[in-house]
């Protein structure tokens, strides 16, 4: 619900010098108030019930068992205060926990800043997400006709594997909207896919959906650690119509094939002589993500420009909005899982609120591909 008044926010962090300089820094926002700090988790929770913030700014990096037991607490006594994280710079941990204790969302500190730089970086990152959790519009620079903003230094935790889960219904058939494409030059060639928390169980109900006829290959990150994908895309091969595994490097990218990205490494997509392969690397985390995103669509608007459908699901951070942009640039497809549907509307949101992706329900998405895939022109008429 939208706030009248400026955002009332507490900071929980152990620096003193940092609390100090953002709880200055965050009071010279017109729509956000200081009401408290706390050095601690523990000496947060009664300034929380004093106070009565909107918002909890909580520090992981130097007492991250006491800031994810506040976090836990606020979950079962105050669902709905909002809670915003500042994660230690590569740690993937800490974020997984958060995530699991509901943490509505994350930004990163940067690595190797320290006292004022490091408030100031901490506090640019912070206000938007604020003003967006608090239903606030966040006033944009002028743009030119083709609206490119730059996204926040965030990045989306990486969550824990879910339990190997139970096949689910397929989702309703759709109307039939626009006319066959007929396969032509401007037909799509390969799907995109990237998704954050929640995405096992969004993987779960959407996949299983596609039909064994699918024409399509699918290329997939999911954010989560070594050894966590190759268990997820066997759960999946065993409920999906359409073969699923972890990629290697050098795998063909065919029809009927869905390749996930192996945790802790990028996949992108590179055309051969022999064909279209997926390529592995260990380059640089993007938006502190890897595998990322962004470095997987960033390939396909190489490889296969305006012939590309990118789908952004449920996810905390942004990873995916640079390279939805650039698949949207190349005149390629773009839908978003809604907010309604979502775990956390991180990632979806930006490709959504800037008009590039069509928000979709999660259990619209697998016929909503389907016929954009086969033919269909995305006119606005999709299923809600």
């Amino acid at each position: 619900m939208p706030h009248r008044g400026k955002i009332k926010v507490l900071v929980v962090q152990a620096d003193s010098v940092l609390r100090q300089g953002m709880a200055r820094l965050l009071d010279q926002h017109p729509s956000v108030e200081v009401v408290g700090q706390a050095v601690s988790g523990r000496t947060a929770a009664p300034k929380i019930a004093s106070y009565r913030p909107d918002l909890v700014l909580v520090d992981l990096d130097q007492s991250p068992a006491e800031g994810l037991e506040l976090l836990g607490n606020l979950r079962q006594q105050l669902p709905q205060l909002r809670q915003l994280v500042i994660a230690p710079a590569l740690a993937q941990e800490p974020l997984q926990a958060a995530a699991q204790l509901g943490a509505t969302d994350v930004v990163r500190r940067t690595a190797g800043l320290t006292g004022e730089a490091l408030a100031e970086q901490l506090v640019a990152a912070a206000v938007p997400h604020m003003l967006r959790l608090c239903g606030r519009t966040i006033e944009r620079q002028p743009s030119t006709p083709s609206p490119s903003p730059s996204p926040s230094p965030t990045s989306p935790p990486t969550p824990a594997v879910a339990a190997a889960p139970s096949v689910v219904a397929k989702a309703p058939p759709v109307a039939t909207v626009g006319s066959p494409a007929g396969g032509g030059p401007r037909g799509l060639a390969i799907v995109g896919l990237g998704v954050s928390t929640g995405g096992p169980k969004a993987l779960t109900q959407l996949l299983p959906t596609l039909p064994a006829d699918f024409p399509l290959p699918i290329v997939l990150v999911q954010h989560m650690p070594p050894k966590f994908t190759a268990s997820l895309a066997g759960s999946l091969d065993r409920l999906c119509k359409l073969r699923v595994a972890e990629a290697k490097d050098g795998d063909r990218v065919e029809r009927g094939r869905i390749l996930i990205a192996p945790g802790g490494r990028h996949m992108r997509v590179v055309r051969t002589e022999l064909g279209d392969v997926v390529r592995l690397s260990d380059d640089p985390p993007e938006c502190c993500c890897r595998p990322s995103v962004d470095y997987l669509f960033r390939s396909l608007a190489e490889t296969f420009g305006g012939r590309t459908l990118g789908i952004v699901l449920t996810g905390m951070g942004e990873d995916g909005w640079i390279g939805s942009r650039l698949i949207h640039q190349a005149g390629g497809r773009l839908l978003a899982q809604d907010e309604a549907t979502s775990t956390v509307f991180g990632m979806p949101r930006g490709p959504i609120q800037e008009g590039i992706a069509t928000a979709v329900a999660l259990e619209h998405m697998g016929p909503t591909i389907v016929q954009i895939v086969r033919g269909a022109q995305c006119n606005g008429q999709l299923p809600r």
